[in-house]
């Protein structure tokens, strides 16, 4: 119940967010950090991957240190072209969602009600643009039709 909660919360966020995550079918939510060399590594291919998301399918991420490094992270984010939203985490957040997190990057589904649709993606799911983007279009794939 606890987590449901939160996933609300998360959606609450998001639809504040100008993210319309009640009009998604599902809604992509990539964690992240600036000090992460691998989230940093997989950036331009999410930044391409949300060029090619299906309408029904929205994208945000959560940069867990955009409060600390704000300027950091936007550099990663303007460099890679990257035009999805990304949220600084409160404090609620960090404690509540983030907390069950064990390592970035993660990637979940979430459904329009709210709830994590599938297993979460730790990692990239490749290591080449293709192998990303590919991965992640087959994981919203599978989200979809759960």
């Amino acid at each position: 119940m606890k987590k449901q909660i939160l996933l609300i919360l998360l959606l609450t966020i998001l639809m504040l967010s100008s993210c319309s995550s009640s009009e998604n079918d599902i809604t992509m939510v990539n964690i992240w950090a600036t000090w992460c060399p691998p989230c940093v590594a997989e950036m331009p291919y999410l930044a391409k991957l949300n060029e090619q998301l299906p309408e029904n399918v929205g994208f945000i991420g959560i940069c867990t240190d955009a409060d600390q490094e704000p300027d950091s992270a936007k550099e990663i984010l303007e460099t890679n072209n990257a035009t999805f939203a990304v949220l600084i985490p409160s404090d609620e957040m960090s404690t509540g969602f983030l907390s069950t997190v064990d390592a970035i990057p993660t990637t979940v589904f979430v459904d329009s009600d709210g709830n994590i649709v599938g297993n979460p993606q730790i990692g990239a799911p490749g290591s080449s643009e293709e192998a990303v983007i590919e991965g992640y279009l087959a994981l919203i794939d599978e989200a979809l039709n759960q």
